[in-house]
């Protein structure tokens, strides 16, 4: 019985889209699909984190937004890479203070979600075990969208 429940949850796992990633020790798979994901990104990218300092996808976001991507950030700290990104057109930078964000959130396109536990830190990411998992499931993306507007009306653009 063990072992049907194995292959079952396999199965699940396949069909519904989910690409799961334990890190530390599949970090460099997920910079890897995050970034392949960020530079075939076509319309819009929406990050949602307390604190932003991820020099590795500095590349592809800066490929994304040279070509025409539209960027939202929601940051509680601003400082390092979202100050980084201002000085491109077509980026929002957003600042919510109501409470702390905890997990960080990637909106690409409203095709695909990713998770990850934490604020989007290289450091931190390569230190500590946590799951990220990244999918392409329309509920999961939905309800999302519906929590990131939710940020987004309770935040405060960082430049006015």
């Amino acid at each position: 019985m063990i072992k049907l429940i194995a292959l079952l949850f396999t199965i699940s796992v396949a069909n519904a889209n989910i690409f799961p990633f334990l890190l530390p020790d599949e970090g460099s798979s997920f910079n890897h699909y995050l970034q392949t994901l960020i530079k075939n990104s076509h319309s819009e990218i929406i990050i949602v984190t307390s604190s932003m300092n991820y020099p590795s996808l500095t590349k592809s976001i800066t490929y994304a937004l040279s070509h025409g991507v539209h960027l939202k950030l929601i940051v509680t700290k601003v400082s390092n890479d979202p100050l980084r990104y201002i000085a491109y057109q077509g980026v929002d930078l957003s600042n919510y203070t109501p409470r702390a964000i905890d997990d960080t959130l990637i909106l690409i396109d409203n095709t695909y979600v990713c998770h990850t536990s934490g604020a989007l830190n290289e450091k931190n990411m390569g230190n500590s075990v946590s799951t990220s998992w990244c999918t392409d499931e329309l509920t999961l993306i939905t309800k999302t969208q519906q929590n990131i507007h939710r940020l987004f009306q309770r935040s405060s653009p960082y430049l006015q």
